[in-house]
């Protein structure tokens, strides 16, 4: 299994935080990825083999569409199955990335996935088709960067809300909503719609998130530090606290999740 990752031209780079690659061949037994609750938002290319994605407990499945359009997701509804061969190319958005390249309003995109042609129309076709023609990963980013980089010069530039979203993940989902309305200079009300339209979620959760997923890479890249310090690094009022976000963003706890995170393979992670 194979992981590429570059970073986005700079006209970009308030938009895309990176351009992914990742190859594999899976033996005769799938692995199973579990999606948790994510501040990521992304658009990608199934060029070779696609996803299974399995919901819930009833196990129902859906094969992935050859290009989709992800948003950020607010809790554990589904796994990954993935099989066979794969080649995939990812574009990574920033938090109100896809917004800004494209003028989508991400209310509706929450916990959401959608076939990407039905989202941004027939001119992805052209740009599905040059991606997989293209003889590497190099020649993708380009390919995908010419792209994305007229779609600036097609969209008007949003207001300043979206700005704040970095800050949360900046600051780990430390940052007052109030605080971050005042600065933008609206009321928390006008704040949190506007929030909510450029990044898919509201700014509470989405700063809940940002903490959650801050403490599970601080677990996953030092697994000797203790649960306790890490809810005390990160602003929880205490190790209950954490437990509930673990319950409610990954579904189960946050000991069972990483004994189940450590099996899966890195470029998947």
């Amino acid at each position: 299994m194979k992981l590429e990752q570059a970073s986005p031209p700079p006209p970009l780079r308030d938009h895309v935080r990176c351009f992914q690659q990742r190859r594999a061949k899976i033996g005769d037994t799938p692995i199973v990825y579990p999606i948790t609750a994510r501040t990521d938002q992304f658009l990608e290319f199934y060029l070779q083999g696609r996803y299974v994605v399995r919901f819930g407990e009833a196990g129902r499945q859906e094969l992935a569409p050859r290009a989709v359009v992800v948003g950020p997701s607010t809790r554990r509804l589904a796994d990954l199955v993935l099989r066979a061969e794969l080649d995939v190319f990812t574009v990574q958005c920033g938090p109100a990335g896809f917004y800004k390249l494209f003028g989508t309003p991400m209310n509706d995109f929450a916990d959401q996935a959608y076939d990407a042609h039905s989202v941004i129309g027939p001119v992805l076709a052209e740009l599905e088709q040059r991606l997989a023609d293209a003889s590497s990963f190099e020649e993708r980013t380009c390919v995908a960067g010419d792209f994305l980089r007229q779609r600036l010069d097609e969209i008007g530039r949003p207001d300043g809300v979206s700005e704040f979203a970095d800050r949360f993940l900046v600051g780990r989902g430390a940052i007052s909503v109030g605080d971050a309305a005042l600065k933008a200079g609206l009321s928390v009300r006008q704040f949190e719609r506007r929030f909510c339209r450029q990044v898919g979620v509201a700014p509470k959760l989405y700063a809940r998130i940002v903490r959650f997923n801050t403490a599970l890479a601080a677990k996953a890249s030092t697994t000797r530090r203790q649960w306790t310090d890490i809810a005390h690094a990160f602003g929880y009022y205490d190790q209950m606290h954490m437990i509930r976000d673990f319950e409610d963003f990954a579904g189960e706890s946050p000991t069972a999740f990483m004994r189940r995170l450590s099996a899966m393979p890195e470029a998947w992670g």
